[in-house]
């Protein structure tokens, strides 16, 4: 059985606590350090599972009044909410990112495209390897694109546990708003077939993803290429009585 990410069930928690009257319409939730001591939890669960019931339309976040209570009842949606950009791709447990090279680069016309970045704008490359807990097969490689005013994340790849996100957030205090995430359908070119151990122009799974501030400022860019026949994407959903699709 699938475990449940630990910010869900304590955002289940605290919905139960808010359709139970515990905390009523109006009321304020205990703080993010208060909850985090109860629960034995990191600010980044109690952040997250927060995020979950303002998705909701049960709460309310603002600066200097706390987390409100707004409703007892999750408002319905047709809108697909998965619960956090890590949940995008999932890799095996205890698979290890390689870093490979890093470098300073210009990009050229075909890169900013890429990005969705200025042409002659500078960024910092870092080019990886993942592979299985055997340290031998590898399933995918990975260039990280970030922008010289997040240089110092370089040397957090591949040597920090936890999503690249995360470490940019408790750096820079810089929340990611929002991910775009694009998946196509390649052919592994020869500058990557040596690494990844397959014929040149083997089918492969290309994705790029894109992280924003609320303010639409790229923050970072990774674009990841896997051989076909050894990585699947794939996620669940269901239908509730409201009619809307959930993640699970």
């Amino acid at each position: 059985m699938k475990r449940v990410p630990r910010y869900r069930e304590l955002a289940q928690q605290l919905q139960a606590s808010i359709l139970e009257g515990r905390h009523p319409i109006g009321s304020v939730l205990p703080g993010e350090l208060e909850l985090v001591t109860r629960h034995r939890v990191s600010r980044h669960t109690v952040r997250e599972a927060l995020r979950c019931l303002e998705e909701q339309g049960l709460i309310r976040r603002g600066r200097g009044v706390g987390t409100v209570v707004t409703a007892d009842r999750p408002e319905s949606t047709h809108v697909q909410h998965l619960g956090s950009p890590g949940e995008w791709m999932r890799y095996p447990e205890g698979s290890k990112l390689e870093v490979i090279d890093t470098a300073v680069i210009s990009a050229d016309a075909a890169l900013a495209a890429t990005l969705q970045a200025r042409r002659g704008s500078r960024w910092h490359k870092v080019s990886t390897l993942r592979r299985l807990a055997d340290g031998v097969t590898v399933i995918g490689w990975s260039d990280i694109y970030l922008p010289p005013r997040h240089a110092a994340l370089v040397e957090a790849v591949g040597r920090r546990r936890g999503m690249l996100y995360e470490a940019l957030e408790q750096r820079y205090g810089t929340r990611v708003d929002e991910v775009t995430v694009e998946i196509h359908a390649g052919l592994v070119p020869a500058s990557r077939a040596l690494q990844l151990v397959v014929p040149i122009g083997s089918p492969s799974l290309r994705v790029t993803r894109r992280y924003r501030d609320a303010a639409g400022r790229l923050l970072f860019v990774t674009f990841a290429e896997h051989p076909a026949e050894r990585f699947t994407y794939a996620f669940e959903l269901s239908r509730g009585a409201a009619g809307g699709w959930r993640e699970h």
